[in-house]
């Protein structure tokens, strides 16, 4: 009889843990609606500079449910997500660069970017100071 509790309680356990987990958007799905999710703002913020505030926000609120349609995700799933993201920085860190390597090919860059003036300047100074033990 013990058993059989232990059993049900465990069942339980990994059941509940899992349906948590699984409601969290993975990297692969989660990056194409930061991307989308960027490119909206951007058109927002390029086109409504001369709006008023009230109009600004119902086309903001407006784009954002066209990109959750787009992607077949709900503005739950979204933000549920982003703040599981935003506690696990290792996990976050790793859907910002995803996001990045996805736009720059959206983009059609695939060029690696070459180091600024600037940075040619600094990096000889600065690798000397950092010493390894």
């Amino acid at each position: 009889m013990m058993r059989r509790i232990v059993i049900v309680c465990l069942l339980f356990i990994f059941i509940t843990c899992g349906k948590n987990h699984n409601s969290i958007l993975p990297i692969n799905q989660m990056k194409v609606v930061m991307w989308d999710m960027f490119n909206a703002d951007n058109w927002y913020f390029q086109t409504s500079l001369n709006d008023s505030t009230a109009q600004k926000n119902k086309k903001n609120v407006a784009l954002y449910q066209q990109v959750f349609q787009q992607d077949g995700i709900t503005k739950e799933q979204f933000y549920k997500s982003y703040k599981y993201y935003q506690s696990h920085p290792d996990e976050m860190k790793t859907l910002l660069d995803s996001t990045e390597a996805y736009g720059t090919r959206a983009r059609g860059e695939t060029e690696v970017k070459k180091p600024t003036p600037l940075q040619k300047v600094v990096a000889p100074f600065i690798k000397p100071v950092i010493k390894k033990p």
